[in-house]
């Protein structure tokens, strides 16, 4: 097998734009709960928050890919994965432990203004729960997702190298076991916070070990487009159908108008995601065909700091939410706007800062790269 795969700029790029669409859905839900149904700005709100929900299925989409570019064409060694898991307790374990105490904190004091106690003697076991089921803040569920498809990954890169049938049917499989997990879990486990559970992304997580075996093959089919515009435009159609029922049935659901099956909401959802996934794969191979270098920096920018922007970013959005204020409708809009921009360049900022002043920023927001003084870029894949 051949080894050495060349560096991927375009998954900074694809990065970036789910980062974009995690702010998008933290920064807008608060529009969502306080705003008329009957307004203008309710519907704007909803659009933002539903169709960005492609941010975290995602990252585990490219996650995967990374990992299966990367590993698939390595022998499996016991050194291989020694140092496979080295790097996710460096750079991926103490970074969830840092901010899993640190929201953890936050989150007590914040009880306390609301008259509930704190309670020294269950502070430990209310801590160690919330660690080990990613609960500690709203966001962190994603870093302990991931940390479940690490723990398989050994296993299923395995099964993959041994079996052409699971690569070759990679996706319908992972389509299989989610939604066997998806009905599972409805009618025998009932996990209330089932978006926890790994299972729940698996058709996205094979996806991308689909695309990270076969990457040459796929990129040459999509960069080849004069020939491949009727799958990409297919694909493209398919996303544009699926955010639009997304969207849709979540708005008549919010104001009334209409409920919906949970399936239904589920099959919206996952489609919506996996459709968003390929299209963003394939928008950001096409961009080499585009000279916007500025755009591209931006973008690569952006990507390196993405894991340490969603770890970082709704401390920003907790703290400006204090500020809201009150009263006249288009204030309350223009504080939306300006909460989200804020923590946008808030986030940036701290997390750059860190990277390039901070000694061992690792530990606090997982690996990164310096820009002032040492200009660098790094491998993009397995990080």
């Amino acid at each position: 097998m051949n080894i050495n795969r060349k560096h991927l700029d375009e998954i900074q790029f694809a990065r970036a734009i789910a980062i974009f669409a995690v702010l998008a859905v933290h920064a807008s839900s608060t529009g969502v709960g306080f705003t008329e149904h009957s307004s203008p700005a309710f519907s704007i709100y909803t659009f933002f928050n539903y169709a960005g929900k492609l941010g975290t299925p995602t990252f585990i989409f490219l996650s995967s890919f990374i990992l299966f570019y990367t590993y698939y064409p390595r022998k499996l060694t016991l050194d291989l994965f020694k140092k496979f898991y080295k790097k996710r307790m460096l750079y991926i374990l103490v970074p969830y432990l840092v901010f899993s105490i640190f929201y953890f904190g936050i989150a007590s004091y914040m009880n306390t203004t609301v008259g509930v106690p704190f309670v020294p003697a269950e502070a430990l076991p209310n801590f160690l729960k919330d660690f080990f089921t990613g609960d500690a803040y709203f966001h962190l569920y994603f870093v302990f997702v991931s940390v479940q498809l690490y723990l398989m990954f050994p296993l299923i890169l395995y099964l993959f190298q041994k079996s052409a049938f699971i690569r070759r049917f990679a996706i319908p499989i992972g389509i299989v076991i989610q939604w066997t997990w998806v009905f599972a879990n409805s009618e025998i486990f009932q996990v209330a916070n089932k978006g926890s559970v790994s299972l729940s992304y698996f058709m996205f997580y094979f996806f991308g070990a689909f695309l990270g075996v076969y990457y040459e093959k796929i990129t040459a089919w999509i960069l080849n487009w004069r020939k491949s515009w009727p799958g990409l435009a297919a694909v493209f159609a398919a996303y544009l159908s699926m955010v639009a029922l997304y969207v849709s049935i979540n708005y008549l659901t919010l104001t009334g108008q209409a409920s919906f099956h949970s399936k239904l909401h589920e099959f919206a959802w996952s489609t919506h995601a996996f459709t968003a996934a390929a299209t963003l794969f394939i928008l950001v191979h096409l961009m080499r065909f585009w000279n916007l270098p500025r755009i591209k920096n931006f973008l690569t920018e952006i990507g390196t700091v993405s894991f340490g922007f969603y770890l970082i970013h709704p401390l920003f959005l907790l703290i400006l939410r204090q500020m809201l204020p009150s009263g006249d409708g288009m204030l309350f809009h223009a504080w939306q706007l300006a909460t989200m921009v804020i923590t946008f360049f808030a986030s940036w900022f701290i997390v750059r800062f860190f990277f390039d002043f901070v000694p061992h920023s690792w530990i606090v927001f997982g690996k990164g790269n310096k820009i002032f003084g040492q200009m660098k870029t790094g491998k993009v894949y397995d990080n």
